[in-house]
């Protein structure tokens, strides 16, 4: 009985703390950065403030931003006063991870930053899927869903930053021929097969016969057989993602049904059995969604170094108020194309600079939209002041 007692008390105060005080889970039990941030602030009482009362609003109202960008990717932030978070949309492209990475200069590295990395739900709830950690810059995912993604990034209360944000994207797999690499490809996705038949549901890699075929993944073998087709094959199951990887054309298989590899294991060697007897040696590599087919494996091996947009040098402007001094589309994601296009903003339309990119800025206007604009001609509110062109 005295036992019940103490546990019904207990069951009180926790219910007492909770009421009182309306302060979400993670900020009772932190994980990320961020959230140990805000619990120091709640405990300081700064969501009593007008300060603390932005800060929080603006963290969660990013959540809800709907700017998109493609990769690669480049843009410096204005991060502070009353925009102190900020967020992009993207998506990863199939057979990629990406790669975040963020840059600062040296008289903004004492400011705080965070940036979590959120999947959005089917019902458009965002869901915390990682974040950079303290005193990190680079994080690195791949996500096999397919998910529109967010990034939110935010300093600490009453602090201001500039941050350069880079989106680059890396293979998901390592090459399927020891010592070879894409410059040793002879056919592609979707060439034409038995003249026009069929269109090719892999890409063939010109090697001598006898070179390692090698596990691009960690996983298990799931097949070794031999058919018409393909000759000599082996079936591996990748851990940790949807898709099936297929070897085709072995001279040999040295691997069993069942088996477990890593990466770089060798699978077999390359031969040209099967229908490529009468082609030189070669290995035909594909893979396949499990329920869904084939699909192009260059994204998930090529190591091609992808070009990123330069950032412009830096504006005086960034962070400030300004007019345009000609009419100009917004568009909800850096490729300004049509599809995309949001409003249309008039001559001396008075606007925010969010961000700058290697043809365009991020703005906001008075009503909160947010959105992306080309190069164009401003000036400074004070109209005495001298005229830029950016």
């Amino acid at each position: 009985m005295r036992l019940l007692s103490k546990l019904f008390l207990v069951l009180v105060i926790v219910i007492s703390a909770f009421s009182c005080k309306r302060v979400p889970v993670s900020h009772w039990f932190p994980v990320t950065p961020q959230e140990h941030y805000e619990q120091e602030l709640y405990k300081a009482k700064a969501e009593k403030t007008v300060s603390g009362q932005t800060w929080f609003k603006a963290g969660k109202q990013v959540l809800n931003d709907t700017l998109f960008t493609e990769i690669p990717y480049q843009e410096r932030f204005y991060l502070g006063d009353s925009i102190p978070a900020q967020s992009i949309r993207l998506k990863i492209p199939e057979g990629r991870k990406l790669v975040i990475n963020t840059f600062r200069n040296e008289d903004d590295s004492l400011s705080k930053l965070f940036l979590e990395l959120y999947r959005i739900k089917t019902n458009g709830k965002p869901q915390r899927i990682e974040y950079l950690k303290t005193n990190e810059n680079t994080l690195t995912i791949a996500d096999f869903e397919g998910d529109t993604l967010l990034i939110r990034i935010q300093t600490g209360l009453n602090e201001k930053v500039r941050v350069s944000l880079s989106l680059t994207t890396q293979p998901t797999l390592t090459f399927p021929l020891a010592n070879h690499g894409i410059q040793n490809l002879i056919s592609f996705w979707g060439a034409q097969r038995d003249g026009g038949v069929r269109s090719h549901e892999g890409i063939d890699i010109k090697a001598p016969r006898g070179t390692p075929a090698v596990a691009v993944e960690n996983g298990f073998i799931t097949q070794t057989s031999t058919n018409n087709l393909g000759g000599k094959i082996v079936f591996l199951s990748a851990s940790g993602s949807p898709y099936s990887i297929y070897y085709a054309h072995l001279d040999s298989q040295l691997v069993s049904v069942g088996q477990r590899v890593v990466r770089g294991d060798t699978l077999g060697l390359v031969g040209n059995t099967g229908n490529a007897i009468t082609t030189a040696p070669h290995l035909h590599f594909g893979i396949y969604t499990r329920g869904s087919g084939a699909v192009d494996p260059l994204p998930f091996i090529s190591d091609k170094k992808e070009k990123l947009p330069a950032l412009p040098v830096k504006s005086i402007w960034l962070g400030d108020s300004v007019r345009i001094k000609n009419k100009v589309n917004v568009y909800i994601s850096n490729d300004f194309s049509n599809s995309r296009k949001i409003r249309f903003l008039p001559k001396n339309e008075v606007i925010r600079i969010l961000g700058e990119l290697s043809k365009g800025y991020r703005i906001g206007l008075s009503d909160g939209t947010k959105g992306y604009i080309p190069p164009i001609e401003f000036e400074s509110l004070d109209k005495q002041a001298t005229r830029r062109k950016l």
